[in-house]
């Protein structure tokens, strides 16, 4: 498990350093994506290779490399799987689709501290900081909520890029989906029985 982690911790070292898009065009690195598909899944149960897979398929989206990571989220049937999956398709701009894969996830235990953080970020800007109404409503009912809705958080990602294209909204949005990407990151590790890594 020691190699795993340390292999994950390298990978996550060199992505740190990027924020994916919420509507990426290509792959940000593509001799990352060569590493990633070389990560050692040897000495796993079918669990735990299900859920390296996962971690995998995580940070091909980290590298933006949507088709690599779709290849390994479809064949995971797990809650984790389908969250990756969704994430995929709403990157990709397939947003109906990803409302389909939010379905199968149900309620995953990343929610509760992703809305925390959430709702952390959002503090600092201020009320009117969105001039999209639509969007400013949206934003509004997420941080009032007492559980993470992904749906909403879809039909946000999908309004900020196809009409509002706002400046300030898009930086809050890419910082929630970077925290969203890394909860369940180190959830999927840790399934693995990695350790955690730091993030």
């Amino acid at each position: 498990m020691m190699e795993w982690t340390e292999a994950v911790q390298k990978l996550w070292d060199k992505l740190s350093e990027h924020r994916p898009s919420l509507y990426p065009a290509e792959e940000w690195d593509d001799l990352l994506d060569i590493r990633i598909a070389k990560l050692p899944m040897q000495d796993m149960d079918s669990r735990r290779a299900a859920y390296a897979s996962s971690v995998k398929a995580g940070l091909h989206l980290l590298n933006e490399s949507l088709d690599k990571s779709h290849e390994l989220s479809q064949d995971i049937h797990n809650p984790t799987g389908s969250y990756w999956h969704g994430i995929m398709h709403r990157m990709e701009g397939d947003y109906s689709n990803a409302k389909y894969w939010f379905r199968q996830v149900g309620t995953h235990t990343v929610f509760a501290a992703l809305l925390e953080q959430a709702k952390y970020l959002y503090h600092p800007y201020e009320s009117d900081f969105i001039q999209s109404a639509t969007l400013k409503g949206q934003l509004n009912r997420l941080m009032a909520g007492s559980e993470w809705d992904p749906y909403l958080f879809v039909d946000m990602v999908q309004q900020q890029v196809t009409v509002a294209q706002e400046a300030q909204a898009e930086a809050l949005l890419l910082e929630i989906q970077w925290v969203e990407m890394k909860l369940l990151l180190q959830y999927a590790l840790e399934q693995t029985g990695g350790k955690r890594i730091e993030l």
